[in-house]
């Protein structure tokens, strides 16, 4: 059972070739050999000149006698040291990515998604056109008035272009959101039609520029 214990202690270290506590062992081992026996077996192999024992402190620390591992060619030490470079340059390139995609990530977060974005739109084409039929409304009124009524109108007339015009601004910078962002394949006319958005253009309707 001991020597069975040893052979396979032994061979983890020699596999691993790193410094490892009794207790390193016995977790990395999972438990496969009673911790009283991983002990005994590191101290025993310590003394056989298998392994190296070093002492910190109250903690033991066991790595394996780098003088009876078999030394590397030449060829075999150029062959590790271009793995080596290899594998550099793979975790540069990987961090660099990983870089990117937490700078997308944090984009892609704080800004609408295209679900959101399109309920806004659709909640802001509904205000323009609540806008532009009370602005309609007023226009049809304006007739027989007092100069009192007359320049309330036209107040309520300049207040409500400039709010057209800041709620279509509004709208068109959701919907060119909408296009910048990856997923989307579609044209903007594409989109609008899909959304349901019919333009001032698309409705021959200019906003006056007596509302400014």
């Amino acid at each position: 059972m001991a020597a069975a214990a040893d052979k396979k202690i032994l061979k983890y270290m020699q596999d691993q070739n790193r410094p490892y506590s009794a207790t390193d062992v016995l977790l990395n081992l999972h438990k496969e050999i009673g911790k009283t026996q991983v002990v005994k077996s590191l101290e025993g192999l310590a003394q056989s000149g298998h392994l190296v024992e070093k002492i910190y402190g109250k903690q033991k620390i066991y790595f394996v006698n780098q003088n009876t591992l078999p030394s590397l060619g030449e060829t075999e030490l150029k062959d590790l040291e271009t793995a080596i470079s290899e594998k550099t340059k793979d975790v540069t390139s990987l961090r660099e990515e990983t870089r990117n995609i937490d700078n997308e990530l944090g984009s892609l977060n704080s800004s609408l998604t295209t679900a959101q974005a399109r309920e806004r739109v659709a909640e802001l084409n509904k205000q323009l056109e609540r806008g532009k039929e009370k602005l309609a409304s007023l226009k049809t009124t304006c007739k027989d008035i007092s100069p009192e009524d007359k320049k309330k109108i036209n107040q309520e007339h300049q207040k409500v272009v400039r709010e057209w015009r800041k709620r279509k601004r509004m709208c068109m910078d959701v919907v060119n959101a909408i296009l910048e962002n990856e997923g989307c394949t579609q044209s903007k006319k594409e989109l609008l039609e899909e959304m349901g958005i019919d333009t001032d253009e698309d409705m021959g309707v200019n906003i006056p520029t007596d509302g400014a």
